[in-house]
Formats: C-alpha cells, sequence, structure tokens
C-alpha cells in the first residue's frame, strides 16, 4: 500500500515509499557501530585513508611541471570485453595480448586496484593521464571526486589480473613486470576485505554513500572469492609463481567471504532466504544503492551466490542449510514462463523469471498466490514522478508506472536462478536437506 508521504506526484500506480541514500564508513560510525571490531575498522579505515592519499600524491608528483594534463582515457562497459579471458594459449602469446597487458600495468593504481570500464586499446598511459575512464584532481577534497579510483565494480581489478596471469604464462617478455602487478592486485583484494569479512566496491573506499557498503551488485564480492580462491587453493595454474605465504593470505580471505555469506543471508518471518544487493557495513542489513536500487532481496546475485556454494567441495551443515533455503525462495518466487525483454516481461515457454528486487518483510513460501509469497519491487529516478530535487529515489510495487528508460535501461526480472535451479537437483541427490 502507498504511504502518503507526498514525495510522488504524477504517474504514481502502486507508489509504496521513498528510497533513501545509505550511509558511508566513517569514523564516527566505527565509534558507535562497531563494537568489538572498533580497533579492527579503525585500522581499516586509516589504512584505507594512507592508501588514497598516496595514490593522490603520487599523481600530483606525476602532474608537477606538465605544461597540460593529458585528457583521460574514457570508459565503456564493453571494456572488460577487451581482455578477453578464453582465448587459446597463442592469443596470451602475441604481440597484441602483450601490448595489453602494458597498458594494464600502467593503469594500475598505486594502491593495487584498477580503474572499471576501461577499453584496453595497447596504448600505454600517459604521465600524468589519470587512472580510470574519466579525469580526477588529486587535490580535490569531496567524497564524491575520487570515486572508483580502484574498484571491483563491472568486474575491475579481477578481469585485469586474471588477463595479465595468462599473459605472463604465455610469454617471457616483462613477465617479472606483470607479476610484481598481479600480486600488488591480490594484496589490493584482500586488503580491501572488511574486518568482518564483508568487501566494498572501491578500495580505498571512497567515503560516499553505497559505494562503502558490502557489495554483492554486480558479483563484486563473490568476482573477488573467486579469484582469490583459486589462487589459494593453486587450482589456476596461471598463478603459480605467487609464493605461499600469499596463496595462504588469498585461501583465508575467500574462506571468510563464505563465512559472511552464511552469517548474512537474511531471514524474514523465521526462514532464511537470499541475499541484498549491498549490505550495511556494519548494521549487515541490506540497504539502498543507487536511486532505483533500494534495500530489498536481490535474486540474480544471490543465485550466483547460491551455485558458488553449491560448487565448493565438502560443504558443511550451515552451506548445505543456505543452499536449501535459498532454493526454496526461488522455487516459491518464481514466475514460470516468462522472460525479460525489451522493458516487458513476456511469454517464453523455455523460461522462468524472478523479480530484481524483493521486499524485507513480505516472505511466506507456503502461501498459494505468488504476490503473497513475497512482494517484488522496482525503482525508479523521482524527478520523473514529480518529486522534489531533495528526493533521492522511488520504490513501486510493479513496474506500470516505472520510467520507460529504467524500463529499458534495466533488468527489472531476469533469469540467472533457472540454471542454478537446475544444477541443484543433481546437487541435492548427494546433500540432502540438514
Amino acid at each position: 500500500m502507498a504511504t502518503n508521504d507526498g514525495a510522488c506526484v504524477t504517474t504514481c500506480t502502486d507508489y509504496i515509499r521513498k528510497n533513501t541514500e545509505t550511509s558511508p564508513l566513517t569514523q564516527t560510525r566505527i565509534d558507535t557501530e562497531a563494537g568489538s571490531l572498533k580497533s579492527a575498522f579503525t585500522t581499516y579505515l586509516s589504512n584505507s585513508n594512507a592508501a588514497r592519499a598516496a595514490d593522490k600524491a603520487a599523481l600530483k608528483a606525476e602532474r608537477s611541471g606538465l605544461s597540460s594534463v593529458p585528457s583521460a582515457r574514457g570508459s565503456d562497459k564493453a571494456g572488460p570485453d577487451t581482455m578477453p579471458l578464453s582465448e587459446a594459449a597463442s592469443y596470451y602469446a602475441s604481440s597484441n595480448a602483450l601490448a595489453i597487458a602494458r597498458e594494464i600495468v600502467s593503469f594500475q593504481v598505486p594502491s593495487g586496484a584498477w580503474g572499471k570500464n576501461m577499453l584496453r586499446t595497447g596504448v600505454v598511459r600517459a604521465k600524468g593521464q589519470s587512472w580510470i575512464g574519466s579525469n580526477i584532481d588529486p587535490s580535490a577534497s569531496g567524497s564524491t571526486d575520487w570515486m572508483y579510483v580502484g574498484t571491483f565494480d563491472n568486474k575491475a581489478t579481477t578481469t585485469e589480473i586474471r588477463y595479465l596471469a595468462k599473459v605472463q604464462t604465455a610469454q617471457s617478455t616483462d613477465r617479472a613486470a606483470f607479476q610484481a602487478s598481479i600480486v600488488k592486485g591480490i594484496n589490493a583484494m584482500i586488503n580491501a576485505q572488511y574486518p568482518n569479512y564483508g568487501w566494498p566496491q572501491n578500495y580505498p573506499v571512497s567515503g560516499s554513500g553505497y559505494n562503502d557498503a558490502v557489495t554483492l551488485n554486480d558479483d563484486a564480492m563473490l568476482n573477488i572469492m573467486k579469484l582469490l580462491r583459486e589462487i589459494g587453493t593453486s587450482s589456476n595454474t596461471d598463478f603459480a609463481f605467487v609464493d605461499s605465504t600469499l596463496r595462504n593470505k588469498a585461501a583465508s580471505a575467500a574462506g571468510n567471504g563464505v563465512t559472511w555469506f552464511l552469517a548474512n543471508q537474511v531471514v524474514i518471518n523465521g526462514k532464511k532466504t537470499v541475499w541484498g544487493q549491498q549490505h550495511d557495513v556494519f548494521t549487515l542489513k541490506p540497504t539502498p544503492a543507487r536511486a532505483y536500487e533500494m534495500a530489498s532481496l536481490t535474486s540474480q546475485e544471490s543465485a550466483k551466490i547460491t551455485s558458488y556454494l553449491m560448487a565448493l567441495p565438502n560443504p558443511d551443515t550451515a552451506m548445505v542449510t543456505a543452499v536449501y533455503a535459498a532454493t526454496d525462495f526461488f522455487k516459491a518466487t518464481q514466475i514460470t514462463g516468462k522472460v525479460w525483454s525489451s522493458g516487458v516481461l513476456s511469454s517464453d515457454s523455455s523460461k522462468n523469471s524472478w523479480a530484481r528486487f524483493y521486499d524485507l518483510s513480505v516472505y511466506d513460501p507456503t502461501a498459494a498466490n505468488l504476490s503473497s509469497r513475497a512482494r517484488m519491487l522496482f525503482g525508479d529516478f523521482a524527478d520523473r514522478h514529480g518529486a522534489a530535487s531533495s528526493v533521492y529515489g522511488l520504490i513501486f510495487g510493479s513496474t506500470t508506472a516505472v520510467s520507460a528508460e529504467r524500463l529499458t535501461g534495466y533488468s527489472q526480472y531476469n533469469s540467472v536462478a533457472q540454471a542454478m535451479l537446475t544444477s541443484f537437483t543433481s546437487w541435492s541427490a548427494s546433500h540432502p536437506r540438514p
């Protein structure tokens, strides 16, 4: 039922409530909310701030004496595609792959991570050029002026590390430089892990709202964990050069990430469900992100987390319980014979779909009616519904009033859980419900 908060003025069918912004990681929050982890989080934030300050100092020193600052490279969401990870070995031994690897090293932020959406063309970074796709000013002090200068969003950092590893395996030229860059990147991922085992979207942390939240969105945390586990278990021979000390750190970080997943699977009405897209660093509850992304359960990322848990060897009771609870949720909320395409949920007998977001207060898997088992949520920008500029975003109970751009420009529904449930059928035969 819609509230009477007056935020939605026009095209408000099925309007529910306003969305709000989430809180960043600050020392004040650490002092009041970190509890027994106060000292660990204080050290974490201090180290992060020092790393960011060093990054800024390095760029400022590079630009000292330059007559002009080189323009930023620019960005494109196809960036990861220019670092392919499934080519034949001959590709990684090529001069083109070598040029791209050299470029990747040149754009590594000194603290160890990379920017996102960077098209790799084989042209190395110019002195003083931004490490990311947009222009950055090392003298700027605002939290939003240094965002994504080192990030795990949109497959950033994990893709660069994997690509470099393949190139250094395939050829000897610049191998030492590539290996050093990889080690720096691995350490950045490990350093970025919060003391309570989640990962933020950026490192160093940006101090800007949802970027500091534990980020499951776009599989950011999961991508880190997968890579660290491959390194820690020696299952990926591209990282054979990594020493045992760093391997052990990688394995421990990945294992602690699983601990975070198991501890923070959302419980509604006494039943475990799935996970949020972002979780607050201290309350550990799902928290809002962008204006059209509310605190909620999320299907897409949760399905992949469930698949990851099923892929781990020798699962204990807690892991098996988590998988069954998640699959119970997906079975209860499944929309049969539908697929999301071009902003419309269309009929397709071969597909099943789920809304991207579900309400945190509604879950009854035994209810006969789908809408009573869970409530789907849909977000939109506030200004498209006549809201005041101070309103962050709006939340609806259907797509009826959601703007056309948010319907065609965002996956309001997805079918990711379908493959996971197929895998669960065989997995459950070997792992009965506890």
